[in-house]
Formats: structure tokens, sequence, C-alpha cells
């Protein structure tokens, strides 16, 4: 069947569309794409990276092959666990029936060490991959690399940033994306201010000098001093994302050392399996979730948790990729964001205070364990919805660093870049994160 890119634009438009609305399409950026359709449909360009060459539906719509990359295994129930349901929200939306109403096909390879990111990439090039999201930080360079030798395929990779601005003048084809938890953080140490009777938190981090986990850090104890400016935490660093033995080695010290609130950057739950396993024994010991909803492992020990719904933004990255690759308009995807294209940076603003963490992009898992007071309760959501409509921010300040200097002055906030780029610690810490 000869089929013209304008046929296949006018199909898609509809569909894409309705698919991003019916799934989740209430998010803002969401909207853009039906702009985006709207000005492919009128363009008649023919420099498309091989959709003609691509396997196609009984209703003649090319297939985006697109394969993702995680770092840990899809079952670890943090990190890769909830990368791999974006993943399968993304194959749901845009291929709900694979005979007909179906414009991608994913796959995923686990377990990838990061120092291999490369070979592994190429290896799904090969296999007729179109896209690749890459899911560690780890897998930057590697992905980069790729993206500048494969000119015609698309590419993204989860919480880095562009080295300089030659480089993403350079990589058109190469977007970063992230969506940050620190809100989250924030809203849980709230939380953990109140509930602690020992004023000592502790916080188990895979690596604690890295700018993403002490922007965590750093956000959940300053809730918890809010609340309660007698509080403390002490970190331990298990030099791993993920590996269950140490998480649990160094929950097990914390809780040895006094804390009775523990918080964790590590992609397993075992933290919170060591709190419940303190509960049963007679002990008050609390955790939470990290990523994906882990009540699971603890459901008297977990007071609320950060959660991550990748869907949402897997979804605005893909359409946006496969209307550039069937237009030939690489404009439609590398100009995206407006705000800083090829640059994806969401969190709890762009969420919806009237829904619920399985709908929202980040959030805080409600309701909160029937412990937690009833005034608590009432502040984390005054909070929240403070954070989602902008009105507030964790770091406003005045907020001053372990030394007591003042790193954001008053009613002042910190930029995109000066939260990606955090290396400091803020007031509160036991020492000094090694």
């Amino acid at each position: 069947m000869a089929t013209s890119r304008r046929d296949w634009l006018k199909t898609v438009a509809s569909f894409a569309v309705g698919a991003a609305l019916g799934a989740g399409g209430t998010y803002a950026a969401l909207q853009s794409i039906k702009t985006a359709v709207e000005k492919t449909a009128t363009q008649t360009s023919a420099t498309a990276a091989s959709p003609t060459e691509a396997p196609k539906t009984a209703a003649g719509l090319p297939v985006m092959r697109i394969h993702f990359i995680y770092v840990g295994p899809i079952g670890d129930y943090g990190w890769t666990h909830a990368h791999e349901q974006g993943r399968r929200f993304l194959q749901k939306t845009l291929c709900p029936d694979p005979k007909k109403w179906c414009i991608v096909e994913t796959s995923y390879t686990e377990s990838v060490p990061e120092d291999q990111a490369y070979t592994y990439i190429k290896r799904a090039l090969s296999n007729g991959a179109h896209m690749v999201f890459t899911t560690s930080y780890g897998f930057m360079d590697g992905t980069k690399q790729a993206a500048s030798e494969s000119p015609d395929r698309f590419f993204a990779h989860c919480s880095g940033f562009f080295k300089t601005p030659d480089e993403w003048a350079r990589l058109r084809n190469f977007a970063e994306y992230f969506i940050d938890l620190y809100e989250a953080y924030y809203l849980n140490g709230l939380v953990a201010g109140r509930m602690t009777k020992t004023n000592k938190l502790g916080y188990v981090a895979a690596f604690p000098k890295l700018p993403e986990i002490i922007r965590h850090m750093n956000a959940f104890l300053i809730g918890a001093r809010e609340v309660n400016p007698n509080v403390s935490m002490e970190v331990v660093g298990i030099g791993e994302w993920y590996s269950p033995d140490k998480a649990r080695k160094a929950a097990t010290s914390l809780i040895e050392a006094g804390a009775d609130v523990l918080a964790f950057t590590e992609d397993s739950p075992t933290v919170l399996q060591v709190a419940e396993e303190q509960q049963k024994a007679g002990r008050k010991v609390w955790s939470f979730s990290h990523y994906s909803d882990m009540s699971q492992y603890g459901p008297d020990a977990h007071l609320t948790g950060q959660v991550v719904n990748w869907g949402p933004l897997y979804l605005e990255m893909a359409i946006r990729a496969y209307l550039s690759w069937i237009s030939g308009d690489l404009s439609i995807w590398s100009e995206w964001p407006p705000e800083r294209p090829r640059d994806y940076w969401w969190s709890m603003k762009n969420a919806y205070a009237g829904y619920d963490y399985r709908k929202n992009p980040a959030d805080i898992i409600t309701p909160l364990n029937p412990a937690v007071p009833d005034d608590v309760k009432t502040y984390v959501e005054k909070r929240r919805r403070e954070v989602i409509e902008g009105v507030w921010d964790p770091f406003t300040g005045p907020v001053k660093d372990i030394r007591g200097n003042v790193r954001v002055p008053d009613r002042s906030r910190l930029s995109k870049d000066d939260l990606y780029n955090m290396d400091w610690y803020v007031e509160g810490y036991v020492k000094e994160p090694a």
C-alpha cells in the first residue's frame, strides 16, 4: 500500500493526540503535541530517517522501534522498575492494537554496566532501533558518542547534562531528561521531623557526593528541620546503585547509632525492609518508598514515599521523535521544550494537586501512614499544594550550609543549574558525608 507522508501525518494526528490525551494528556506539556502535529501536517519535507523502510501496521503507519537500556534489573522495585513501568505505559499508549493502531515497538536490556553503555547502544541500533533511551548517569558519554555517530537516530539520556553550548548545538538528535524528586523528599522530611523520637535521622546514599543525591538529602533535611529544629542526620554511602546487602548493613548501622527514621537513595526496598523488621521486633523505626511504591515491603514502617511516573514524559518525547522521524522536520524534536530545548526537567511542579501519585510525574504517596498525626498530614498537604502551584520551593532562602555560610539569601531561590550542580550540604548533618 502506497502511503504518503501527508497521509501518515493525518492519521497520526488523530491517533497520537487522542492517545496522549486519553492516557495522561492533562499534563500541560502534552498539549504541545497537537501544535506539533498540526505544524508537521502542513509540511512536505522528505528528509526523514528511513521511516519508509520501517515495518508498518495494517493501517499503513510506520512503526518506530524504541529501545531502553537499564542499569539495574527491572525487578529492583526502585529506579529501574519505575523506568520499566514508564516503558510499558508508552507501549500500551502508542500501541493499543498491534495489528492496527500501533506506532511504536519497544524493547529493553537490563543490568547493563555503565562502562559498557556504548556497546549495548550500538547493538540496539544494529538490531533496528530508531530511538534509544538510556537511564543511568554513567551512560551519558556512551550515549552522546552513539548520537554523534548516528545522526539519523534519536537518543535520550536520563540524569545527565550538556557539557558545553557547542555540544548542545552539535547533538541535535540527543536530549537529556529527568524527573526530579527533591520537592517530594522535602515533604517526606516534614513527616520524618515530626515522627522521630530520637531526633536522629539516617540516610543510606548510593553516592553521597553526587549532586542529585545531595539535592535529595538536603531537601529531606530542610523539611525535617522546618518542623523540628533539633533534628540531625547521619549519612552512610554504599558506593553502588543496587546492592541490597550493602544497603542492609548501612541501615542497620544507622539504627544502632540511634536513628529511627531512615531515608535513602539507592535502588532497592532494603532499607524499608530493615525498618519493617524493627517494627516487628517492637521498635518504632520508619522509612519510605523511593521511585516506586514499595509499601508492600514495609506495611507498618512505611510512612509515605517519593515516587516517579515516567510514562507521561516518555510519551511526550516519543511522540515528538516520531513526528520528527516521519516528517523529516527535526525541529519538532530538537526545539522542545522551549525553555531549555532538549533538556527536560520535570518535577512536582508538573503535577496536579487533585491527582493522586499514580498519575502525577512526581509526587508523594498518599494517604500517609495512619500513625502520622492529623496536623502533620494537613501541613504536608498544604506544602504539597504550594510546591505544585509554584509558590513554595524547599530551597527558598535563607538557607545555610553545614559551615554556617548563607548559600541562598533571604527570599531567593536556586536556579535549575544551581540545583542540578549542588555540591554543598545544608545545616543539620552530624558530619559532612564522605
